[in-house]
């Protein structure tokens, strides 16, 4: 079931995986490793550092494959992308 994911190889349980995923994308700050250590109880700090250093590097890797374009809200503000030409 983890195999060709971001869990493959990890002995780590889907429950640790799904919950450091739900804490890594419900709040705007970051979880440290020895956070969600403490959240989840487990001993060895090494697997929880490990995994959570491969869900912020697919997750960054999934951020640059979009550029965002045209106009969107971000927290009740608005922006939008503007093209500078300039006439010689």
């Amino acid at each position: 079931m983890k195999s060709g994911t971001v869990m493959h190889g990890s002995k780590l349980s889907f429950q640790y995986w799904f919950i450091a995923m739900h804490f890594l994308t419900s709040t705007k700050k970051s979880f440290s490793a020895k956070e969600v250590q403490r959240q989840l109880g487990h001993k060895r700090y090494e697997p929880i550092w490990a995994m959570m250093h491969k869900l912020r590097s697919v997750m960054r890797l999934r951020d640059d494959e979009y550029t965002l374009k045209e106009e969107i809200e971000l927290d009740e503000g608005f922006f939008e992308t503007v093209s500078i030409t300039r006439d010689k």
